[in-house]
Parts: C-alpha cells; sequence; structure tokens
C-alpha cells in the first residue's frame, strides 16, 4: 500500500463538503437530490479525485464513477461507495463518510499495483426526502426502477425525479443506458455510520451487516369537508385530520405487535389542507414508512392498516384512498465477500460484530446482480438524520483502514 491520501486529507475533504448545504445558517446538513447544492458538492469531489489521479465519469443520471485500473482490466472490478445527498437538516455523516473512506481506500494503491481495477461509485438520490423514492441512483445502475412510479413521484415544486435529472444538465431520457453489466464488479463493499446504537452499547469498532431491512411505503389521501371551525357543530364535520390522526395511532399500534420481528413503522410527512387554525382540515395526504426484515411481518403491519380504512371512513364521514408505491425486498448480503470484512477485522485485531441494518442503502441494490456486504461504524447514541449525528474521527478511520485492507484482499482474489 502507498499512503498518498493521507487522514488530514480524508478531514479537509470532510469539512469542505460539509459547506454545501442549502441554509448555512441551519443546523444540520440540507443537500436534497440534484438541488444546486448537491450539485456542487458531486462536482467538488469530482474535481478532487481528478486531481489526485483516478479516472472520472458520470452516467445519464449523474452516478459518479471514478476508478483506479489493476493489472487485468477485462476483470470484474472490486467496488465501493455511497451518497452525497442528505435529508433537510439531516447530519453530516450519512453517506458521506463512506464516499471519502473508498476515496481513501483506492488511492492507498498505486495504479496497476493490484490484479483488478478498483471503482468507487458516488450513487445519486439515496435519500427518499425529496420525491418519496430512496436509492434512485443505484436501482437506474441494476434495473431496478419503475418509471412510470417515478414520473408520478413529485416533490414540493411539482417536479419529478426525471426533470430534477434534465435540470441538473443530465439525461433523463438516456436512464436505460445507466444498467451495467452482469460482470461489471466481483465484489461490493459499502462503508456507512450504523444510525442505531447496537455498535455504541456493545462496544465494538465495526458491524458487519449481514442483511438489510426494506421499506414498504403507501401513500393515504383523506377526503373530508373544509368548513368554518367555530359554526361548524361537531357532530356534522368531515374533518379529514381527526381520520389521519386515528390511522397515524394504528400505524405505530400495528408496528408495535410485528416489533418482535423487528418491523417497524412511521409516519413522517403530512400535509393539510387548507392548513389554517380556523378552518376544519377538509384534505389530509399522509405517508406510510413500514420496515423489516422479515416480509411476511411487514406485510401484516401494511394489510392490517389497509383493513382498517373502510370502517375508518365510515366513522369520520370520510372518503379514502391509498397507494402503494415503494415495496421493496429484504436483502441478504454475501457471506464470502463478509468473511473477507471478518478475516481483515480478525488480522487487524479489531473488535466487530455481526449485525443487521434497519435502514435501507445502496448496497440493497447493487446485492442483486452483485456479491455485495456493508461495513458499519459506530453513532453516537445511534443519532441519524439530525445534525447531532456524530462518528468519531478514530472510529471513521479504523472503518477505512478496515475498507481498504478488504478491497486489497478482494482486488488480488
Amino acid at each position: 500500500m502507498h499512503g498518498a491520501f493521507t487522514e488530514i486529507e480524508l478531514k479537509q475533504l470532510f469539512d469542505t463538503l460539509t459547506t454545501f448545504t442549502a441554509n448555512p445558517k441551519d443546523k444540520g446538513q440540507t443537500r436534497l437530490a440534484y438541488t444546486d447544492e448537491d450539485e456542487r458538492a458531486h462536482q467538488y469531489i469530482m474535481n478532487e479525485i481528478q486531481k489526485r489521479g483516478l479516472m472520472v465519469r458520470q452516467d445519464a443520471m449523474g452516478n459518479v464513477f471514478a476508478r483506479l485500473p489493476g493489472k487485468d482490466s477485462s476483470l470484474p472490478a472490486v467496488g465501493t461507495g455511497s451518497h452525497l445527498d442528505t435529508v433537510p437538516q439531516g447530519g453530516a455523516y450519512d453517506g458521506i463518510i463512506g464516499v471519502l473512506s473508498g476515496i481513501y481506500g483506492l488511492l492507498q494503491f498505486k495504479p496497476y499495483e493490484l490484479k483488478r481495477d478498483l471503482e468507487l461509485v458516488i450513487f445519486r438520490a439515496e435519500e427518499s426526502s425529496r420525491f418519496g423514492i430512496s436509492c434512485m441512483g443505484s436501482k437506474a445502475l441494476v434495473g431496478a426502477f419503475d418509471k412510470e412510479k417515478w414520473a408520478d413521484s413529485r416533490d414540493n415544486q411539482e417536479l419529478n425525479i426525471f426533470e430534477a435529472i434534465d435540470h441538473a444538465y443530465y439525461r433523463s431520457h438516456e436512464i436505460e443506458s445507466c444498467l451495467l453489466p452482469d460482470n461489471y464488479f466481483s465484489a461490493f463493499i459499502e462503508l456507512h455510520i450504523e444510525q442505531g446504537k447496537c455498535l455504541e452499547e456493545q462496544q465494538k469498532n465495526i458491524g458487519i451487516v449481514t442483511g438489510i431491512a426494506a421499506p414498504t411505503r403507501l401513500c393515504i389521501d383523506i377526503f373530508g369537508h373544509a368548513d368554518h371551525s367555530g359554526a361548524t357543530p361537531m357532530n356534522q364535520r368531515q374533518d379529514a385530520l381527526v381520520a389521519a390522526a386515528a390511522l397515524i395511532t394504528e400505524v405505530h399500534h400495528l408496528a408495535n405487535i410485528e416489533s418482535v420481528h423487528g418491523t417497524v413503522g412511521t409516519v413522517g410527512k403530512l400535509t393539510v389542507t387548507p392548513n389554517a387554525i380556523n378552518v376544519i382540515p377538509g384534505q389530509v395526504r399522509f405517508y406510510v414508512d413500514i420496515r423489516g426484515i422479515e416480509l411476511d411481518s411487514i406485510n401484516r403491519v401494511s394489510d392490517g392498516l389497509k383493513s382498517l380504512l373502510t370502517e375508518t371512513a365510515k366513522q369520520f364521514d370520510v372518503r379514502i384512498e391509498v397507494k402503494s408505491f415503494s415495496q421493496e425486498q429484504p436483502v441478504k448480503l454475501n457471506p464470502d465477500v463478509c468473511q473477507v470484512i471478518q478475516n481483515q477485522c480478525e488480522k487487524q485485531h479489531i473488535s466487530y460484530m455481526t449485525m443487521l441494518s434497519g435502514a435501507g442503502h445502496d448496497t440493497m441494490y447493487m446485492a442483486q446482480k452483485y456479491p455485495a456486504a456493508m461495513i458499519f461504524i459506530p453513532s453516537y447514541k445511534g443519532i441519524s438524520h439530525h445534525h447531532e449525528e456524530f462518528s468519531t474521527f478514530e472510529d471513521i478511520m479504523t472503518g477505512a483502514k478496515l475498507l481498504t485492507a478488504s478491497l486489497h484482499e478482494l482486488a488480488n482474489a
């Protein structure tokens, strides 16, 4: 290995990336997919890695690929990577640490030093905050996308993903060209913050992820009638928000029953119309996010909620419509790649544990075509998607060096 890229440089890139945020005075990072700040972050990183000698390209969606050539470029490459976009007022570590660790890993080697090429992938639009659909860049790479659903999913400005891609000067009409060949990667590893408390509570440095929970997402529209809040008697109201509140409570109740299987349910986005203090809500739209490792358990929450819609509509004199706009499959990661990571932990005397990921990641989709695994580093108090998200620099470098060693072993296989 050759230390061409230092820990100090990694920290400098991190510090600069945190300046690319929509509202610098706000706490946390706001870098939604395909916004100006997201584009600036990607251009900055592309320039930095090009300056350091890696071959860089972008596909029609703006996914970034940075390659270090090995001795035999005809062989499938070994990949790593993550994302740069964030949730609104999110943390500074989610995604970024995987990208920077990947850069660190590639730049510890000289061109043609390893048997296989190494390639960093920076996935676009991993977070679902803008369009309601997650991991859009990685889905395009493996052909796991539904163009009709993508066209129907719009942001707060009523733009869909294809319009946003075009506004950022990429080529949405060529999205099928993003599909990677079946033999593109021999292995893929994503390093990520845990976003939970397990490693911290178990006092382990590293989590080797063996499986990833998958989200099922529902959009529920409730249509009541907007009336004067003072002049309408209680027994004559068609209050869409009261009906929504009843169903949201049921999401919590149903998910709590299934929590013994590791299933969770959340309602995190809700739109009320007309949203005025003196008007009974006439229309409500809310989104349900159900996640777990066991598909049957996820379905019990989803089906249980749907079974309550008719009764709830009758009880509150409203009309309810439900649409499933995302149903992903839980993923088991590759045991051979996990074993490589475990071997390197033992060689380097790094404490580790095997674990599942409750959050979704781009690796879920890479694993559909390529042997894939994930490395987790500890998250302070398990906080994530929040401005207090934090991982120590020591833990980041432990993860980056473990990733480097794992890439080395896989690239010489």
